[in-house]
């Protein structure tokens, strides 16, 4: 017996009906995307023109160039300070005299916080009647610490019981001078003296309040584990 035939085929190759219904359920390829070409861009009318001409948008300012006085070249970037040192001064007349100081302290950057441990010596020319010398403590308030560091200048006076003077950073020895804080000084001295002195402040050390709490942390830690009985 012939099998039935479907009489909706037209051809042995057309898929039947349950065959349709199958590949429906087939995922389908994604049909390709289109391509066209883009408009071109039109020339601003002149209504626009006249608008981006009156109201030019806005540049702005380029950043500062970085410095010695200000190595990020942010712009305002100032680091108010104060410094506690001691130290001595000598100088030798009468007269036109030559004289110099040392001192040795720490300076405290306000704006950051950091502390840092600092050596100055300056010399130059001072005008005593003698000898001048004297050991002193010294507290300074300080403008920019940053400017703090490198060469440096100052006016001085030193009297018997104490002095003050006008600090300047110089940014190339002896260069020209811009006042960065004042000096008073306490302390016994022989003599007295005015003065003009160009020296040198160096940083031997320096950490942020941050660096300073983690190392008590760890000096805190190891002490308690030194101490834990085994």
């Amino acid at each position: 017996m012939e099998p039935i035939s479907d009489s909706r085929r037209t051809s042995p190759d057309e898929p039947t009906p349950p065959e349709i219904e199958a590949g429906a359920c087939l995922p389908r390829e994604p049909e390709p995307l289109a391509c066209r070409l883009t408009d071109a861009p039109t020339a601003p009318t002149p209504a626009v023109k006249a608008l981006v001409d009156k109201y030019p948008p806005s540049v702005s300012a380029a950043p500062a160039e970085p410095s010695r006085a200000n190595p990020s070249g942010a712009k305002g970037s100032v680091h108010p300070g104060i410094a506690l040192s001691v130290g001595g001064n000598l100088a030798a007349g009468p007269g036109l005299a030559v004289g110099a100081e040392a001192s040795i302290g720490v300076v405290v950057d306000l704006s950051e916080p950091k502390i840092s441990l600092f050596t100055s010596a300056a010399w130059g020319t001072a005008v005593a009647p003698g000898v001048s010398a004297g050991a002193s403590g010294q507290l300074s308030l300080v403008k920019d610490v940053s400017r703090f560091w490198g060469s440096g200048a100052e006016h001085g006076l030193n009297l018997s019981a104490g002095g003050a003077s006008l600090n300047h950073s110089t940014p190339t020895p002896g260069g020209p001078r811009e006042l960065n804080g004042a000096t008073l000084s306490l302390g016994p001295s022989v003599g007295g003296d005015g003065h003009y002195f160009e020296g040198t402040t160096t940083e031997r050390w320096g950490a942020t309040l941050d660096e300073i709490k983690d190392a008590v942390k760890r000096a805190i830690s190891a002490t308690d584990t030194l101490f834990v009985d085994p």
